[in-house]
């Protein structure tokens, strides 16, 4: 924290972005489940010093803590969700498009569109779909296994919903792979039959976890695991007719997408959404956040494109409006 306050005070926050991110990820990661915070230090970003092979290893880790974050869904270049994205050595993400045509006009001084600093396209960093997908594939921590307040309130409803319903089925979302893993081990000692839907499965078995869902058959999964990024587009789980939403995204139309995965046509059933936020957390500036992106989008149509300096300031004040300053 003393960072955040330091970088406000000093008018750096968008040179120390990816750490701030990173701070808020793991305040968003501990109102879940301590053990997402575990050996996820990541260390202060400088180019000095450093070889070419240990500058790209620093660079491809901060990309992953940003995409990861969920916060920088934006470039904020073309303001669209971001495009083959690729880090500066200042530590920000853009569209590869879009940050080379960047480079290429403003030839010979390109300067990057957040804090200024010099651009040169043979200094812009890739993450490999490996690395991403390496990143992403929830490896399970080696400490003992302990439950959390939204895993029990979680499970507390999925008993209470088979009860009263023993064929209802649900989708159980989040951004975190590792909080998903987590909630496997109650699932199974409840007797709760479930199949897992994010990044690291492959085609066939994301076929094969969709129609084992969708099926009506006795013993067929009544509870999906879903990662948001997974289930934004090109499902169809109309079999659910209640969606749990672990954690909130810091883009509500991310949220959106998912849930549109079983309201949509085919739904025969009425589509309950429960969202689980820690009261006085970082999570309830999140909604507020929210809440503002629905507004804009809603007037997106009656005003003009935001200025390079007016995203610039949009994202130092939802930091601020996150941490409350």
């Amino acid at each position: 924290m003393e960072l955040l306050f330091r970088c406000f005070n000093e008018g750096t926050v968008l040179t120390h972005y990816a750490d701030i991110l990173g701070i808020l990820l793991r305040l968003r990661q501990l109102c879940c489940h301590p053990h997402l915070c575990i050996n996820t230090s990541s260390p202060s970003f400088s180019a000095d010093n450093k070889t070419p092979g240990e500058l790209r290893e620093t660079l491809v880790s901060k990309m992953k803590l940003v995409l990861s974050s969920g916060s920088d869904e934006e470039c904020a270049v073309c303001l669209e969700s971001l495009t083959l994205p690729v880090i500066t050595r200042c530590a920000h993400v853009f569209c590869k498009p879009c940050i080379s045509e960047v480079i290429r006009s403003e030839q010979p001084n390109a300067k990057c569109p957040l804090c200024r600093n010099e651009l040169r396209a043979q200094h812009l960093v890739e993450c490999s779909l490996e690395e991403e997908v390496e990143s992403s594939s929830g490896k399970k921590s080696d400490q003992e296994w302990i439950s959390s307040s939204k895993i029990n309130a979680l499970m507390h409803a999925l008993i209470e919903l088979r009860r009263d319903n023993p064929a209802a089925k649900c989708l159980v979302v989040s951004q975190f792979t590792t909080f998903l893993s987590l909630i496997e081990n109650p699932l199974k000692e409840s007797g709760f039959a479930f199949t897992r839907l994010d990044g690291s499965v492959t085609q066939k078995k994301r076929v094969e976890a969709i129609q084992c869902f969708q099926g009506s058959q006795a013993g067929s999964p009544t509870v999906m695991l879903l990662s948001l990024k997974a289930g934004g587009v090109g499902l169809n789980l109309t079999a659910a007719s209640r969606v749990f939403l672990m954690d909130p995204a810091w883009n509500p139309a991310a949220e959106d997408q998912c849930f549109d995965r079983c309201h949509r046509l085919g739904q025969k059933n009425n589509v309950v959404i429960t969202k689980f936020i820690v009261k006085d957390s970082v999570e309830e500036s999140m909604l507020k956040i929210q809440n503002k992106k629905r507004e804009l989008a809603a007037g997106a149509f009656a005003t003009k494109k935001p200025s390079a300096s007016e995203v610039k300031q949009a994202k130092i004040d939802e930091i601020k409006a996150l941490i409350d300053l």
